[in-house]
């Protein structure tokens, strides 16, 4: 784009981005046109080649700076304007609360499911969540009194996350800790949100469309993506109108109930609900999942030996016992804070930041074009040593009260910001500290001298490899 003449004919928008970016390196260009299929370690090294702002498509930028993001982001003012979301990434048909584009219309939906995340129906719900990691904690003294080496803790915490969402979103959990293997539901969601990616690229490349139809013909994977995603749907409506039979639960408020009630006067439908309740799943499962999985695997670094110990010891002299630990309690544990800071700003679950489209506005003291693409690296913020020093090294003690804390949000900020962060933090901090009360960590052989990060791949959501870990009872 900056290398093509003035006087060609050009959209305005381009015009106004050549004169924008004049100043700026000349292309990384379309290297990046497929972001979700690159590795976040190329982004990276992008933006600290070319600068905060980066091109990665002809009429899309990618920003890399904490006031970019929080320009982005953060909620609209009397003198900022919302940046909309992308129809690039949000415009897939699923009419939900995280992919509804239009800011009223969300606005609608989120009064609507507030209060089954307000701190109040958290501690409603509390009580399966504890339920569910004490289920867990028994199975892993089972499988050690049976003579098991090492468990696959990516798996497990996957499993804990599906169950405790799946219980609060369709009334029953997949009993996947029960069984110590994946429900069908959680096995073919990796399947369709591959499909989903796969798909991404249509809106951006004409060709793609056509290609795409004719996928699942010519490749293998493609026809059993295809296949997941067909069935993972019909399963989800098939759960969503069994929740729906239940009606109105005692004792706990869960996700879908107030919709049930717009339900049943005419202002929503069944397949409505199921799409809300499969959002609910992914986006609050998957994040808490990779988060603790992830934790596991930087606590059973050998550098950060003395990081375990003092978790350990902050979570073990704090309890008396066991059934001490309530969600309140496990709250006020500072260093457990810190451990899940560290993780989510080193593998932030959502790397990739969500795309907007610019309403005219300036993005970090930049005028950015009405109908430019936009969206902040996440990953690049969170790992940039002009934000944080030594950006690489997980160190908790970053987050704990004195000096300056790395800039982080992996809930996002803003009226777009995930509406579950309150239980995510009470899964998150309630399994952590028993399993770290019960058990020592051990990697055992076969993950010994792998990079577990570095081989997790990401479609749309983090695809992890195993972690064995052997949990010696305390």
């Amino acid at each position: 784009l900056a290398n093509r003449k003035r006087g060609s004919v050009l959209p305005k928008v381009y015009e106004a981005l050549e004169m924008m970016l004049r100043k700026k390196p000349e292309k990384p260009g379309f290297a990046v046109l497929m972001k979700g299929f690159l590795f976040f370690f190329s982004s990276r090294r992008r933006h600290t080649k070319y600068g905060d702002i980066i091109r990665i498509a002809p009429n899309e930028l990618s920003f890399a700076s904490v006031q970019a993001f929080k320009d982005l982001y953060g909620p609209p003012s009397k003198t900022r304007q919302l940046f909309p979301k992308s129809h690039y990434f949000y415009d897939t048909g699923i009419q939900s609360i995280v992919y509804e584009m239009d800011p009223q219309e969300h606005e609608k939906q989120h009064r609507l499911f507030a209060p089954s995340f307000r701190a109040s129906a958290v501690r409603s719900q509390e009580h399966v969540v504890q339920e569910h990691v004490d289920l867990m904690i028994s199975q892993f003294r089972n499988q050690g009194r049976s003579g098991q080496t090492g468990l696959d803790l990516t798996a497990w915490m996957e499993w804990l996350a599906f169950d405790i969402i799946g219980e609060l979103t369709f009334g029953e959990s997949f009993g996947a800790i029960r069984s110590g293997k994946a429900h069908d539901w959680v096995s073919l969601l990796h399947g369709a949100v591959y499909g989903a990616s796969v798909a991404l690229p249509d809106k951006r490349i004409a060709i793609i469309g056509p290609i795409l139809r004719w996928a699942p013909a010519l490749s293998k994977s493609a026809a059993e993506s295809l296949k997941a995603t067909q069935q993972h749907g019909a399963l989800t409506l098939e759960k969503t109108l069994s929740r729906i039979k239940m009606g109105q639960r005692d004792g706990v408020e869960d996700f879908l109930e107030p919709a049930i009630v717009e339900l049943g006067e005419g202002r929503m439908i069944e397949e409505q609900l199921a799409q809300q309740a499969y959002v609910f799943l992914t986006a609050g499962a998957e994040t808490s999942a990779t988060a603790m999985a992830a934790a596991v695997w930087f606590l059973t670094q050998p550098e950060n030996a003395h990081c375990l110990e003092q978790l350990q010891r902050e979570v073990r002299t704090t309890f008396a016992t066991y059934d001490d630990m309530t969600g309140d309690a496990v709250s006020r544990l500072p260093y457990l804070h810190a451990v899940l800071e560290e993780t989510m700003r080193i593998m932030p679950p959502a790397p990739l930041g969500p795309p907007r489209v610019s309403p005219g506005e300036t993005v970090d003291g930049v005028y950015v074009p009405k109908g430019v693409y936009v969206s902040a690296d996440v990953w690049t913020i969170c790992h940039d040593p002009r934000n944080v020093v030594d950006p690489d090294k997980f160190e908790p003690e970053r987050w704990l009260e004195g000096g300056k804390k790395p800039y982080s949000q992996p809930f996002i900020i803003g009226p777009r910001s995930c509406i579950g962060v309150n239980l995510a933090w009470l899964e998150m901090k309630l399994a952590m500290a028993k399993t770290v009360y019960s058990f020592d960590f051990q990697l055992v052989q076969e993950t010994l001298g792998k990079n577990w990060l570095k081989e997790c791949q990401l479609l749309l959501l983090w695809k992890k490899p195993k972690l064995m870990v052997k949990l010696v009872p305390v």
